[in-house]
């Protein structure tokens, strides 16, 4: 029997025997109330007994006053206690508590001795435990003690009492009320028409008693002892998630009241931006861009109000529009959806943003501006003739205003308006050109189809630059990698968490289960095995599937048989703090809807650490042919993975560990678990029909509409909080900015201080903000993988990226920056691949842009360009006869751009120069060569080449000298002095001038730099003493990059490596074989194929160019120029 009545109890006895049960049941707790508290003063029993004293009695009474007993213990009764009995009036408000209290524990054994069944309104027990333990050991009440042992509080012993209950136990309270409003007080007394009666008071649409009184956990607890009460119980929680399920559809909502009210919320702002938008479009008030915009047009609302035939099929807001808006507004439409379709767009959502700020332009602003300013719509264009590009979407970028001059004023261009939302939404310059550049094509599509498109033949596309943002290359990425330090230990992370979801995933119990597949769980430390219904329904199993508290709550590690672990520096660490770390899905497997863990979140975040390829294309992997090229027979560390969609390269295969090809075999063995018909169809990519990579079925597929919801961007938020209380609070490492953040109540971010498990249960993942993404993984992949590897090796075999984007993605910090001989070897060998391509190497390609770029800056404004790229020339004798003067006069004839100056003269010297300076092309001394800090490295070689030289001439003077005085010709040896002292002041000259544009680039002094890395090529540029096989090394990446800057000095060098190479293998024949390419080009392919192979190391490399440089090179010469200029102090 059940008495769902919140206020009538239902009597069990005969009316005459009521008040003879509750004499009994009044003394029973009496004499409980005396053995607790024995002669106490001012404790409950003392109060109760003064009562008494007031020759209170029971005998006469009936059912009537018995029942008014009850309703003045309800909670804030209408009922006092002198209506109850005049003996009980003037009680103060603590006697009145202890009375109520007394009386209660009176109905609870009124109830245990089946005197009557209590109404829903019955209120527990309060503020005393101990006694009401002694209650129930006394009654003897099987269910009684069961629900009463759940309590914290209770001293009873019971395998489902919980930490979660300590604060308010409201559930225990709920489960108490509603057992004595049944008669079930054994188990056996559990009928299936009283549990089918309790479901369905609490499940289902509408106002139900037992809502709010965790009906599905109570059943589960008291059937929990008998296998058939328990199987009859979860057969009907199952059979109602199914028809749950299957009218999921059309489920309404009726007593769901935080639902309506967020729905109520939604449709009062959408009422509030549609009425302001009718007010514009009908002339009612002027648009405040900055005000409307900021107030009622968020950017999602231009869908909702102007789209036609968009998401609101019925387009109120277009129907309502005047007829000449209606006719233009679905012409645009018309032609910008077209223009959509031509594209073929794998994703549209940009091109459809940019289509409802144009709706909003033409239905909405431009209405409004034409009635403001004539009170009519007779200029509103009626075609895309009217609509002309400049007059409304140019104008104000390209020309200044006055410049056109108009009879009438004319209308804000949708450029400006454009801009006018930016500056509210705080757009960055990246999101403004890209949408702009939506607008410019569309604009070109308009003008390209003008024949075909009615009203448009005159329409002409007039954007220019000036239309666009000014943006900055970025050079690297903004996104903030997982802490150096920490990253292994993430990745340890995220391996245990994927083998605790598969472990809680594998707990149920099924038919036909092997004992080698059970995952036991611990419940009153024995092993216990659940079934579905208990993980997901039970408080005792709450903290894994099934959860007790609306926010992340924790992960109940107590119900597991292991403890989860993970490496941090090569010593074992437990999770100390696990949140909720994964979302729950219903998923088909083996023919039944069942809740599980998805594991592709945690799955996809390894992935993304181990492999660096974009989390789309991850997701995107195609389940049957993935591992097409895995070679399952060896045991590889390397396999091959086919991925089946990529920005740029479609279909490619990328080399990746075996570790993940063993996560994705996994992630398989799940998808393959799926039991749904749907699981078996493949669908189109990105959900969009046509895509050019096709139908297959995606191996991260999830639940929801879109692919969108199958990222992992809410988890990563959680595993970062984990790893930042393992740094913060494990590790008590408080160096580095923080991981995650919390959200304020005003919205802003404040470091999360407060990791207890009452915070954690308040606190929903959105509540969670974190500077870090998973797509940062992709960037801490590649700065590791550049250690190793060069970048094109990175970007074609391991992440699918160009050479410039692992360039891009790559974060150089203290422990990743190779050292010089390291990036003297990569710059070498890269240069070499450019080389056999038959391309410049990347020095030579960027000095060749540079000329094309000095060119037109010196063209453009001479001084801005001496200012902007850091021009210098030596000075010469007249304040105004340099090469800097003379480029700010225009006296110049040509300008020859030459690998380490430019020459004013079209490297053809004046009389005066040639006079000045002492003979032809003496250009290192000549005041009228201009340089600038992107010379650097060209004049640096050229300056070695001078050294060279002069060591090749002093070996020819020492040589000559050496014969008898007799056989010596003075005027040979005279040569021999002039020409040492050419190459002499030459490499003094180009070293000062090396030093000067050095300090020139480390100060800042100029306004730009042309070449990449400035960071990486500066800290590997610094004037230090560099050894001889590091000169040998340098050098050859000079001639590599400037052919003409060799010696004959360098070249027998090169030669000599090169042959101690060969002899090194063994490969003679090699030696005897003629070649016609230069000795540096023999040298480095040599040394690139050999390090490719692995058969030579740096360190190998180094060695062999000591040996080889059996004559010491001149690093600085003791009486240099530099030093006397002063200059070296600089430099060092």
């Amino acid at each position: 029997m059940i008495n769902l009545h919140p206020i009538n109890a239902i009597w069990l006895v005969e009316e005459n025997e009521v008040a003879q049960h509750f004499v009994k049941a009044v003394a029973t707790v009496r004499t409980l109330y005396k053995k607790y508290y024995g002669a106490q003063p001012d404790s409950a029993a003392d109060r109760v007994e003064s009562v008494f004293r007031r020759a209170l009695t029971f005998e006469r009474w009936g059912v009537s006053e018995v029942q008014l007993t009850l309703e003045a213990t309800f909670r804030n009764s209408n009922v006092h206690w002198s209506e109850v009995d005049p003996r009980l009036s003037g009680l103060s408000a603590a006697y009145e508590g202890s009375i109520s209290q007394l009386f209660r524990l009176v109905f609870i054994t009124l109830w245990a001795r089946k005197v009557f069944v209590a109404p829903l309104g019955m209120q527990t027990i309060a503020h005393m435990p101990e006694v009401f333990d002694m209650l129930c050991e006394k009654l003897n009440v099987e269910n009684l003690t069961l629900i009463r042992g759940v309590h914290p509080e209770s001293k009873i012993k019971s395998l489902f009492k919980r930490e979660e209950f300590d604060s308010g136990s409201s559930r225990v309270n709920f489960w108490l009320r509603l057992l004595l409003s049944t008669t079930a007080y054994t188990i056996e007394d559990l009928s299936q028409s009283d549990v089918n009666s309790l479901f369905s008071a609490a499940n289902g649409s509408g106002q139900l008693p037992l809502r709010r009184y965790y009906v599905n956990d109570f059943l589960l607890t008291l059937s929990s002892q008998s296998a058939e009460k328990k199987k009859m119980v979860e057969d009907v929680i199952n059979q109602y998630q199914l028809e749950k399920r299957e009218n999921k559809p059309a489920r309404v909502y009726k007593g769901r009241i935080r639902i309506g009210k967020v729905q109520k919320k939604a449709e009062s702002a959408y009422e509030k931006s549609y009425a302001a938008a009718q007010e514009i479009a009908s002339g009612v008030r002027d648009m405040n861009f900055a005000e409307d915009f900021s107030t009622y047009f968020p950017s999602h609302i231009f869908k909702k109000i102007f789209y036609i035939g968009g998401e609101g099929e019925d387009s109120l807001f277009y129907e309502s529009s005047r007829y000449p808006v209606k006719v233009f507004s679905s012409m645009v439409n018309g032609f910008y959806k077209s223009f959509m379709h031509s594209m073929r767009l794998q994703n549209s959502t940009n091109h459809e943003f940019v289509l409802g700020l144009l709706m909003s332009y033409v239905m909405c602003y431009l209405p409004n501006f034409f009635l403001q300013r004539d009170g009519d719509l007779l200029d509103y264009p009626k075609n895309l003739n009217d609509f002309n590009c400049t007059l409304f979407f140019t104008r104000e970028s390209v020309f200044l205003e006055g410049v056109i001059v108009y009879e009438k004023e004319p209308p804000r261009t949708f450029i400006g308006y454009v801009n006018e939302f930016s500056r509210v939404k705080g757009w960055g310059s990246d999101t403004l050109y890209a949408r702009v550049g939506i607008i410019d094509r569309f604009c070109d599509y308009v003008e390209d189809n003008n024949l075909v498109l009615p009203g448009a033949d005159k329409f002409k596309n007039n954007f220019t630059s000036a239309c666009y943002p000014a943006v900055s290359k970025r050079s690297g990425t903004d996104k903030v990698p997982v802490p150096r330090p920490y990253f292994s230990t993430f990745i340890s992370m995220l391996d245990s968490l994927e083998y605790l979801v598969d472990h809680i995933n594998c707990m149920p119990y099924y038919d036909g289960q092997l004992e080698l597949d059970v995952n036991y769980g611990v419940l009153g430390g024995e092993l216990y095995q659940p079934s579905t219904v208990e993980l997901t329904h039970s408080h005792a199993w709450a903290g894994l599937i099934g959860r007790n508290v609306k926010g992340i709550d924790e992960v109940n590690q107590s119900l597991l048989n292991y403890t989860p672990i993970f490496y941090h520096e090569n010593k074992i660490q437990t999770f100390k703090f696990l949140p909720r770390f994964y979302k729950i899905v219903d998923i088909e497997i083996r023919g039944e809807v069942v809740s599980r863990i998805s594991p592709n979140e945690v799955r996809l975040t390894q992935l993304m650490c181990h492999t660096g390829i974009r989390q789309q294309h991850l997701i995107w992997l195609d389940k049957d042919r993935y591992d097409r090229g895995v070679d399952r027979y060896r045991s590889l560390p390397f396999q091959p993975m086919f991925v089946s969609s990529d920005k740029s390269h479609g279909e490619w295969t990328a080399i990746v560990a075996m570790r993940a090809i063993e996560i994705m075999d996994r992630q398989r063995k799940w998808y393959d678990a799926c039991t749904s018909p749907s699981y078996k169809q493949d669908l189109w990519y990105g959900m969009v029909e046509g895509s050019k990579f096709g139908r297959y079925k995606p191996l991260f597929r999830g639940q929801g509409n879109t692919d969108s919801d199958w990222n992992n961007s809410r988890q990563f938020r959680v595993y970062m909080l984990i790893l930042q209380h393992f740094i913060r609070v494990q590790m008590q490492d408080a160096s580095g900015e923080d991981l995650v953040f919390v959200k304020s109540e005003g919205g802003s971010p404040v470091p999360f201080l407060d990791y207890s498990p009452y915070f954690l249960r308040e606190l929903a993942v959105n509540d969670l903000v974190s500077p870090h993404t998973p797509h940062a993984l992709r960037a801490g992949f590649v700065s590791d993988a550049i250690r190793l590897l060069p970048p094109s090796i990175i970007g074609q075999y391991l992440t699918g990226q160009s050479e410039a984007l692992v360039w891009y993605y790559a974060i150089f910090d203290g422990d990743n920056l190779s050292d010089h001989q390291q990036l003297l070897a990569d710059y070498m060998m890269k240069n070499m691949q450019s080389i056999e391509r038959g391309d410049a190497p990347e020095l030579a390609e960027t000095v060749l842009k540079l000329h094309a770029k000095l060119m037109t800056s010196i063209e453009k404004d001479p001084v801005q360009a001496i200012k902007t790229h850091g021009l210098i020339s030596l000075a010469g004798v007249a304040a105004d006869k340099n090469g800097l003067e003379t480029l700010r006069a225009r006296l110049y004839t040509k300008l020859a751009f030459n690998n380490c100056h430019i020459c004013p003269f079209d490297n053809r010297c004046p009389k005066e120069v040639v006079s000045k300076i002492g003979g032809h092309r003496q250009c290192a001394l000549c005041p009228y060569a201009i340089r600038g800090i992107d010379h650097l490295q060209a004049v640096s070689a050229e300056k070695d080449k001078a050294k060279e030289m002069m060591k090749v001439v002093l070996d020819k003077i020492q040589e000559y000298r050496a014969l008898k005085p007799s056989a010596r010709n003075p005027q040979i040896l005279e040569n021999l002095y002039v020409e040492y002292d050419h190459h002499a002041l030459e490499a003094y000259a180009l070293e000062a001038i090396e030093q000067q544009l050095y300090l020139m680039a480390q100060t800042g002094e100029a306004n730009s730099f042309f070449l990449r890395e400035k960071d990486g090529l500066m800290a590997h540029f610094q004037k230090v003493e560099i050894s001889e096989s590091d000169h040998v090394l340098k050098r050859l990446v000079d001639v590599q990059n400037f052919p003409d800057l060799s010696s004959p000095r360098l070249d027998a060098q090169f030669a000599q490596m090169r042959m101690r190479m060969l002899v090194n293998q063994g490969k003679y024949d090699e030696l005897l074989k003629p070649s016609n390419k230069p000795a540096s080009h023999q040298l480095a392919s040599q040394i690139s194929s050999m390090m490719t192979t692995g058969m030579l190391s740096v360190r190998d490399v180094m060695k062999i160019s000591h040996d080889s440089a059996n004559v010491s090179m001149v690093a600085r010469p003791a009486l240099s120029l530099s030093a006397n200029m002063g200059l070296a102090e600089m430099g060092a």
